[in-house]
């Protein structure tokens, strides 16, 4: 899937991770796609959550060398 950005959130703790993902799609256009690579498994949960609870989509999710990739689309 192309993204219009990525984010890599490998390496943040507590809520440093969300936070820098609102932030990265605060400065994007509705629509557009970002591409969020994670490392830690409780992201699993709390990305779509946070989407569900922003209005922000999240269009697919899979793992690839034991990261965490995930597209979000703006609202």
């Amino acid at each position: 899937m192309d993204a219009t950005k990525s984010i890599d959130l490998k390496g943040l703790c507590c809520a440093q991770p969300i936070v820098a993902l609102a932030k990265a799609l605060g400065g994007m256009a509705p629509g557009e796609v970002l591409l969020v690579v994670a490392g830690k498994d409780s992201l699993r949960r709390n990305i779509p959550t946070f989407c569900r609870q922003t209005g922000h989509a999240l269009l697919e999710s899979d793992e690839r060398d034991g990261m965490l990739r995930l597209w979000v689309r703006r609202q």
